[in-house]
């Protein structure tokens, strides 16, 4: 994916860092630091690898700096074992939905196709996600099964947030990051600060 694909090429938002607190350029430089995100605390490797592939066909980008931490921000989340802030009735508990929804997935991806969704072609794990969205894949093997809604809601909401918490999607989209501690000036319709992103062209 190259840069002129963006409205804003020639903008890097880690330009701007200097500009925020420590808290913050703490936190936001993290995201970057891709060998921080390993060894996992929760997923297994295989875990990981089928999480790292569904969210890389769910948000159709392969890079891996990205997609390593969405799976970094799924793993920290249920290492901690942070709390929901609300779950359907029915619905399991969020470490039990997506660990048992990627084995599911896994074993069924095995048996239809021959292999676990990992491995599989890039057009049939499309094929597969395009069909979890729709809800024509069951999660079930055996005794065991997950409700495919719930589970791929999950994956879809969780994977968002963290894609669109990455400086270099910020860069993209023209975010320029946090403006505190330094603020906004030009407030009016239309005008940006000197250190917001500009469309080139």
């Amino acid at each position: 994916m190259s840069k002129d694909q963006f409205h804003y090429p020639n903008f890097n938002v880690m330009d701007e860092e200097k500009q925020w607190d420590s808290h913050t350029r703490q936190i936001v430089g993290k995201r970057t630091e891709t060998d921080s995100f390993f060894p996992l605390q929760y997923f297994t490797e295989k875990e990981s690898s089928t999480l790292f592939q569904l969210c890389a066909i769910f948000l159709d980008d392969l890079r891996d700096p990205i997609i390593s931490f969405i799976v970094h921000h799924f793993d920290s989340t249920l290492a901690a074992n942070i709390g929901e802030s609300q779950r359907k009735a029915g619905v399991p508990q969020q470490s039990v939905l997506i660990r048992d929804g990627l084995a599911l997935l896994d074993q069924v991806c095995t048996h239809i196709y021959g292999s676990s969704f990992d491995s599989l072609k890039d057009e049939t794990k499309k094929e597969v996600v395009s069909n979890l969205m729709q809800g024509n894949f069951t999660l079930e093997y055996g005794q065991i099964s997950i409700p495919v809604k719930d589970f791929i809601q999950k994956i879809s909401s969780e994977a968002t947030a963290a894609y669109y918490s990455h400086p270099i999607i910020w860069s993209e989209i023209g975010y320029a990051g946090p403006a505190y501690p330094r603020g906004y000036v030009r407030t009016e319709l239309g005008l940006t600060d000197p250190w917001e992103a500009k469309k080139d062209g």
